[in-house]
């Protein structure tokens, strides 16, 4: 039997032409082995082939099952940090639209603060005019005490 009559009988049974070369590689050709002497050489490469290809495949395999886990955790944390930073993107948003409303507030107050002591200011300037000076000394003092 010839090399490619080998492989080809190998390829109708299953093997990868990889594979029958491989299992191949130790038979001599030259002494044109009969189809018995070549199904020796390939049983004994298909026992330590297969033994060899199960321990890497369940190696694979773990190590497929462990990148699939990392993988979906990583998507799990990845949609908790989502959901964060939209919470997070509207707290901002809120506390920037309360922070201007607080400023308005504040400068609202000041301007009635201010308007507060500019009318004192005219009244107490009217009760100045009055005579009484024990009037007006009560009411300068009063007048400095409020201004702060």
């Amino acid at each position: 039997m010839m090399k490619k009559e080998a492989i080809k009988l190998l390829e109708d049974e299953g093997w990868t032409k990889a594979d029958a070369l491989r299992a191949l590689e130790d038979v001599v050709f030259d002494a044109d082995p009969d189809e018995l002497v070549i199904r020796r050489a390939v049983s004994l490469f298909a026992g330590s082939e297969l033994m060899k290809r199960q321990r890497l495949q369940a190696a694979q395999k773990g190590q497929a099952t462990k990148k699939s886990k990392d993988i979906e955790l990583k998507d799990k944390e990845n949609k908790e940090l989502e959901i964060k930073a939209k919470t997070l993107v509207s707290a901002n948003k809120e506390l920037i639209e309360v922070n201007d409303q607080l400023k308005k507030d504040n400068k609202d107050l000041k301007n009635i603060v201010d308007r507060i002591k500019l009318q004192i200011a005219l009244d107490v300037k009217k009760l100045m005019h009055y005579e009484d000076s024990e009037i007006r000394k009560a009411l300068a003092k009063w007048f400095k005490s409020i201004q702060g």
